[in-house]
């Protein structure tokens, strides 16, 4: 039986050749999707890698430029000398077939990481004693991480490369980080939600949650406008909906317009009706599906509603309980797949279990319930309000009150919203006698940093003055609007 080729000279060749014979038409596609270990020849992943450097510093890539960079970094006859650099060059006609070079490459990178992970499986078995269990779980685990790398297109190869190796390719300098070409994140919506956060929307059982989540994901999928929050282009969906029944999110759905072949749905009663499967999220073989999702049909956004639905065998007010899900999480950032988790909150108002859940996440919203003190209860009303600052801009997101209602009519849903002032709110509760400043941050959940940056606004304006380190009052003859 003839032996498969675990590596092909010519594909790796037409790479380098296309790449030095028409850089801006073959790197950008190049560096997509492989990486310098795609490559199987030694020459050929020093190669890679120098044109790489060259792209994004800047630099123009041409023969003669080219082989003077590998001579200062002497560098040149480990890639076989001048003239094998020129061969490169010469070894295809054109770029077209680039693409074409590049799957071969992947496809051949795939084969030596199953042959690897196959050899390592066989050591593992012939080791006196083997563990079965430890065993199995290690095969699975490396074979489901190739084939959903060669399916989705990445090039994390982390599994097998040795951690020495790793760091010695990825520790950069100030400088060297400096002159780095780093692509921006996308921003997805508004100026707050980018590519690849993870954030939480919160609020007590009823308040419009899921509605908010629903809205968000319409305007993210169609590239339309939710209040003032814009989103500059339509980006793919997944709505994990772990409560919801599919009939009532289907009217959700229609009533927001929100049916566009962007957004899907995995509904929980419509996965257990199809396959009897239940989803939990902290199970890692979902993580991993979930994952592979996203990645093999371009999702940018991944909604979670609810985390206390969708999560099983996590104890909410334990730290160390946040782990089965946090490293996923953190994987999906590093994919540029944005996470939205849905949550309630607790007595206190607080959102629910943890706080080490907030650590990492680039925002929270908290939404209040705005329907008792107003006249018209259709509908949901609520206000939302940034309990952690979004990462993504300097300036503060006032809080802005929602109110969504359906005609009974025809099913559709209107959404208006208007600014509430954030310091007219701090004010009203210091005319209310909560004057402490931990009690005001625990009352509108701000920290105390943010009260006292609204304390001196308003003691500049001559509003308010403080009996102490820590209490405000009211300036004499004033009298909260």
């Amino acid at each position: 039986m003839n032996q498969v080729a675990l590596y092909s000279i010519e594909a790796e060749k037409g790479v380098l050749g296309s790449m030095l014979l028409s850089p801006h038409e073959a790197i950008p596609k190049c560096v997509k999707r492989i990486k310098r270990h795609h490559f199987h020849v030694p020459a050929h992943q020093t190669t890679y890698s120098v044109l790489v450097d060259l792209w994004n510093a800047g630099k123009p890539i041409e023969l003669i430029i080219f082989t003077q960079e590998l001579r200062d970094r002497n560098l040149l006859d480990s890639v076989g000398g001048a003239a094998a650099v020129t061969e490169l060059q010469t070894f295809v006609p054109t770029a077209a077939n680039v693409q074409y070079y590049i799957d071969i490459i992947r496809e051949k990178r795939v084969l030596r990481e199953v042959e690897a992970a196959a050899s390592e499986c066989l050591q593992r078995v012939y080791q006196q004693p083997s563990d079965v269990a430890e065993i199995s779980s290690f095969a699975a685990t490396r074979f489901a991480a190739i084939e959903h790398n060669s399916k989705n297109g990445s090039v994390n190869l982390g599994a097998e490369k040795k951690w020495g190796d790793a760091l010695n390719e990825s520790v950069v300098t100030a400088l060297e980080l400096d002159d780095l070409a780093l692509a921006p994140r996308e921003k997805l919506l508004g100026d707050w939600f980018c590519e690849g956060d993870c954030g939480f929307l919160f609020a007590f059982r009823g308040t419009g949650k899921t509605w908010l989540a629903l809205a968000i994901a319409q305007a993210l999928s169609t590239g339309g406008k939710l209040g003032d929050w814009k989103a500059p282009a339509p980006v793919k969906v997944l709505y994990v909906d772990g409560e919801m029944p599919p009939d009532l999110m289907r009217d959700r759905c229609k009533g927001l317009e929100a049916s566009n072949d962007n957004l899907q749905f995995l509904n929980h009663e419509i996965l257990f009706e199809r396959t009897g499967k239940v989803l939990n999220i902290a199970d890692p073989e979902a993580q991993r599906a979930i994952t592979a999702r996203c990645m093999n049909t371009g999702v940018k956004v991944l909604f979670l509603d609810n985390l206390s639905t969708l999560a099983s065998g996590m104890k909410e007010n334990e730290a160390d309980s946040w782990e089965l899900v946090n490293p996923w999480l953190l994987d999906l950032r590093r994919r540029k797949v944005a996470a939205v988790i849905v949550h309630h909150a607790g007595r206190s108002g607080e959102m629910r279990g943890t706080s080490k859940r907030e650590d990492s996440v680039f925002w929270i919203i908290a939404l209040d319930d705005a329907k008792k003190n107003a006249d018209d209860k259709r509908g949901a009303r609520f206000v939302t309000r940034f309990t952690k600052s979004s990462r993504n801009t300097q300036e503060e997101i006032p809080p802005c009150e929602w109110h969504l209602v359906t005609d009974e009519a025809n099913g559709k849903v209107t959404i208006s919203h208007e600014q509430t002032q954030s310091s007219e709110v701090f004010m009203q509760l210091i005319t209310d006698g909560v004057t402490d400043c931990a009690d005001i941050a625990d009352e509108m959940k701000v920290s105390k940093g943010t009260v006292s940056k609204w304390a001196k606004k308003m003691m500049d304006a001559g509003r308010l003055k403080k009996t102490n380190r820590k209490r405000y009052e009211l300036n004499d003859g004033f009298e909260a609007s």
